[in-house]
C-alpha cells in the first residue's frame, strides 16, 4: 500500500513539472512615455548707466549778454542684434544760464539707465543747444524728465539706420516718449552748440570693461561769435545673467 502511495505521489509531481514546462509565458505590454528634458539657458544682458560728470563753459556764444541759456539732452539707445531699436531713455538738463568759465558738476545732472539685450549694442547721444525761447524750452525739459527720464520708453521698432545724427536719435527718443515731433523740433530751431554719439558694439560690451569716461569738446562759431564747451560723462556697465529653463520631450 505504501508503495502505491509513493508511486502516485511521484507520478503527480512529474506531471506538475511537465505542465510548468509547457505553460506559455505571460507577456506584458509596456507603453513608452516621453520623458521631458529640462534645458537651462543662460541669457546675458547689460545694465547701463550714464552720468554726466561735468559741463564747462570756456567761451560763450552770446558775447553781448555775457551768458548762454543752454539745454543738454542725452539719450541711451539699445539696439538689438537685428539692428532694431529695442529701447530708449532720455534725460534733459536746463534751461541754465551759464557764464564764461562756469563749471556744472555731476549733482546737477540726472543719471539715466537702460538694459541692452544680449548681442545688442549701445548708443549714447548728447546734444547741447543755446536756447532762444526760454519758457517753451523749460516746459519741454520738464516733460522729458517726467516721461523720458523716469520710465524706459519702448521705441517704435524701426531700424537705427534711419537716425543718421545724434540730433535725430534724440528727437526719435522724444517721439517714442510720446512728446511729439513738433515739441522736439523746438530745439532744432535753436543754436546747436554740439552733438555726439558714442557707441559700444556687442563685442565691446562683452569685453568685461565696466566703466567708460567720455570727454567731449564742442566748439565753433555762430554769427561771428565763437564758443567752446567741454563735457565729460561716465558710462557704467553691469553684467546681468538670467537662467531660463526650457522643456523639451525625447
Amino acid at each position: 500500500m505504501k508503495k502505491q502511495l509513493v508511486y502516485f505521489a511521484s507520478f503527480g509531481l512529474v506531471w506538475a513539472l511537465g505542465a510548468c514546462k509547457t505553460a506559455k509565458p505571460v507577456t506584458q505590454s509596456t507603453s513608452q512615455q516621453n520623458t521631458p528634458v529640462v534645458e537651462t539657458i543662460v541669457k546675458t544682458d547689460y545694465q547701463t548707466r550714464m552720468q554726466v560728470k561735468q559741463l564747462k563753459a570756456l567761451d560763450l556764444e552770446e558775447d553781448l549778454s555775457f551768458a548762454d541759456e543752454i539745454v543738454l539732452n542725452y539719450t541711451l539707445t539699445a539696439v538689438d542684434d537685428q539692428g532694431k531699436i529695442a529701447q530708449v531713455v532720455t534725460g534733459s538738463f536746463g534751461v541754465e544760464s551759464v557764464k564764461a568759465g562756469q563749471i556744472l558738476t555731476s549733482e546737477r545732472f540726472k543719471p539715466i539707465e537702460l538694459v541692452v539685450p544680449e548681442n545688442g549694442r549701445l548708443l549714447v547721444s548728447v546734444v547741447l543747444n543755446e536756447i532762444d525761447d526760454y519758457t517753451k524750452a523749460q516746459e519741454l525739459v520738464k516733460k522729458i524728465n517726467e516721461f523720458g527720464g523716469i520710465a524706459k520708453i519702448p521705441a517704435v521698432m524701426v531700424s537705427i539706420a534711419e537716425y543718421q545724427t545724434p540730433l535725430a536719435i534724440v528727437f526719435g527718443s522724444l517721439q517714442a516718449a510720446g512728446l511729439g515731433l513738433k515739441a522736439a523740433e523746438r530745439f532744432d530751431k535753436d543754436d546747436l552748440l554740439g552733438q555726439n554719439t558714442f557707441q559700444l558694439s556687442a563685442q565691446e560690451l562683452k569685453s568685461g570693461k565696466t566703466l567708460y569716461t567720455v570727454p567731449l569738446v564742442f566748439k565753433g562759431e555762430h554769427l561771428k561769435n565763437s564758443f567752446q564747451y567741454e563735457l565729460t560723462y561716465d558710462l557704467q556697465l553691469k553684467l546681468i545673467k538670467t537662467s531660463i529653463q526650457k522643456s523639451s520631450s525625447n
